[in-house]
């Protein structure tokens, strides 16, 4: 026991003697220096009576309590000043959206970003950090995105820090990965929209692209210029719906609306 609590505990003592034999016979004991004290100075009462109830009230929260107010702990450090404003909330749902449904999409999107001038949202650090711990380029490429919040929590939470051995290359973090694209399709890539829109709904509607080309034409989606992306969704909902395709085609239709409403979202301000 400690000599808070001792000085607690002999406090409530005397407090019980004077109440058995009556604050007529013998007035309240002096409350001992501390909270006790300071109560009895900052809201004095006018009788021994109230006196003696103020202080038993007071020592039973106390001695409830089970322990004294420990010294205050060190103020924390909080993270380096970042000037760069937060992604929207919306951002966040595109994030989640994009992780759950097309992750061939959230390089981009970290990419996008950092080239935005933006930073990550505070509850997106130790979810990206977590989440690519085990991968140099795109744990660094959050971190990027990051900014001081990231370094910061990793010192804090060490499980959020990188466990890859070798470290990312500098110039891999800023630029995205290759993706397998068949030699067939990859003029696509750089096409004019009307042409990208017309080469992906055509071979769906006449067999040229059937399913098994699912993951070459969802990278085709996830690498062409930006700006087929609406004439391309267009064209794709525009697929026979009797075509053994069909749901190739709205699945590739969702890919490329999705991408284009993230790269809006995320435009520099």
């Amino acid at each position: 026991m400690s000599t808070a609590d001792t000085t607690v505990e002999r406090h409530w003592l005397d407090m019980v003697t004077v109440a058995l034999l009556g604050t007529d016979r013998r007035e309240p004991p002096l409350p001992p220096d501390g909270g006790l004290a300071h109560l009895a100075a900052d809201h004095p009462q006018a009788t021994p009576s109230q006196r003696l109830l103020q202080q038993v009230a007071a020592c039973a929260v106390v001695r409830r309590a089970g322990f004294v107010p420990a010294p205050s702990a060190p103020l924390v450090a909080p993270p380096g000043h970042d000037p760069r404003p937060l992604t929207p909330p919306s951002a966040t749902a595109t994030w989640r959206r994009v992780v759950g449904d097309w992750p061939v999409l959230e390089d981009e999107w970290v990419l996008a970003v950092v080239q935005s001038g933006r930073r990550l949202a505070p509850e997106l650090v130790p979810a990206l950090l977590v989440r690519h711990r085990a991968d140099s380029t795109r744990h660094a490429r959050a971190l990027a995105a990051a900014g001081p919040l990231g370094h910061w929590m990793i010192d804090w939470s060490p499980r959020l820090a990188c466990t890859a051995r070798s470290s990312a290359v500098a110039e891999a973090v800023g630029e995205l990965p290759a993706l397998v694209i068949t030699p067939e399709l990859e003029p696509l890539l750089r096409a004019p929209a009307a042409d990208v829109a017309r080469a992906v709904a055509d071979g769906l509607s006449d067999g040229a692209l059937v399913v098994s080309h699912r993951a070459v034409l969802t990278n085709l989606v996830a690498r062409t210029h930006r700006t087929a992306l609406p004439a391309l969704a267009d064209a794709l909902d525009r697929v026979d719906p009797s075509r053994p395709t069909i749901g190739l085609a709205f699945a590739l239709a969702d890919l490329a609306r999705l991408r284009h409403h993230m790269l809006v979202e995320l435009e520099p301000s």
